[in-house]
């Protein structure tokens, strides 16, 4: 079985300290703007206009993610307290921000910032216009879809090691089981305190082989997000039609997604997911997510037999050579 692994927080400075979930899903996201800006140079297009378009899917990306969490599976908490629907630090859910960012992008193509109105240093609000015409969002959709999974490695790495998708009991010794502690709490509190635990340490990290095996549904997740990640890396230097990495992304990933949310837990109030009929709000989105790959496969094989390349809209235009400057010979001065 493969080990509970306990990574703590880190200390900064008196009170402030760095979670491991928040610190990997801030690397993923700097990682995946970088190489996507990157790409987006290396092909000539307008920097200006996909940096825009990523801040617009980033905040309501994690503002949804955490709203859609709370209606979702957290109806509990917002009808104890129903400031916790704002309170966006305190859960996130992957499907809420994909269906947020989804939101912000759709607002994105037909408005954009006009001028600031506040400027307070580190953060300034703008007000907002309306675009003359609505701008594609399909193409850089596809742009930061094929680097996506390399930043959804640190995401799904963060719920790995805090381990928040405690899946379905394994069959003992299973290969792709994690050992759970028997009593996981006190283990948070005190390792060396478990009863029947094996517990080693390497550095700040602490290792538990425990007695209970269980699926670790955001490890199974960061084990195929992996492999997908090395898939697409390899196909970055092909021209391939836009909208091809929309299609392979979300066809590749809403069954395997949908599959796995049948190990989840099922909700006993304190845990595990609640269930809409048969299914998790999750697997619902699977579905929807798989229908628009497909949709997403025919428009990308039908604007590449047109010669059409939406991309094309946010392209600069070339810049043109400096003219050198004609220097006179003596003879032509005296001429």
């Amino acid at each position: 079985m493969i080990p509970y692994i306990h990574v703590p927080d880190l200390p900064v400075a008196g009170p402030v300290t760095l979670h491991p979930f928040g610190l990997l899903v801030a690397t993923g996201v700097v990682l995946g703007t970088w190489i996507t800006t990157r790409r987006a140079a290396q092909r000539g297009l307008d920097t200006d206009q996909l940096n825009s378009f990523i801040t617009w899917m980033l905040i309501f990306g994690f503002v949804g993610g955490h709203v859609f969490d709370a209606i979702f599976y957290h109806p509990e908490k917002i009808k104890a307290d129903p400031l916790y629907l704002i309170k966006i630090w305190e859960s996130l859910s992957s499907f809420g921000g994909f269906l947020g960012a989804g939101i912000g992008i759709f607002l994105w193509k037909y408005f954009e910032t006009d001028r600031a109105i506040v400027n307070l240093g580190l953060f300034t609000l703008f007000s907002f216009k309306r675009r003359k015409t609505p701008a594609p969002i399909m193409p850089l959709a596809d742009l930061i879809i094929s680097v996506f999974p390399v930043a959804w490695i640190f995401g799904r790495g963060g719920c790995a090691v805090v381990h928040d998708h405690k899946g379905a009991v394994a069959p003992a010794g299973h290969w792709l089981a994690v050992g759970y502690p028997v009593r996981e709490a006190d283990f948070i509190h005190n390792a060396k305190g478990i009863t029947g635990e094996v517990v080693w340490n390497w550095g700040p990290l602490q290792f538990v082989k425990g007695l209970a095996p269980h699926f670790d549904l955001g490890l199974l997740e960061w084990f195929f997000t992996v492999l997908l990640s090395v898939f697409l890396i390899i196909s970055w230097r092909r021209k391939l039609p836009t909208g091809t990495y929309l299609s392979v992304v979300t066809l590749a990933y809403a069954p395997i997604r949908f599959l796995m949310d049948f190990f989840r837990l099922p909700d006993d109030g304190h845990t595990g997911d609640l269930r809409f009929g048969a299914l998790t709000f999750a697997q619902y989105a699977c579905i929807a997510l798989f229908l628009y790959g497909l949709y997403a496969a025919w428009n990308a094989k039908r604007l590449a037999d047109a010669g059409d390349d939406p991309l094309d809209f946010y392209k600069l235009a070339p810049k043109k050579p400096k003219k050198k400057a004609k220097r006179k010979s003596a003879e032509a001065a005296t001429a």
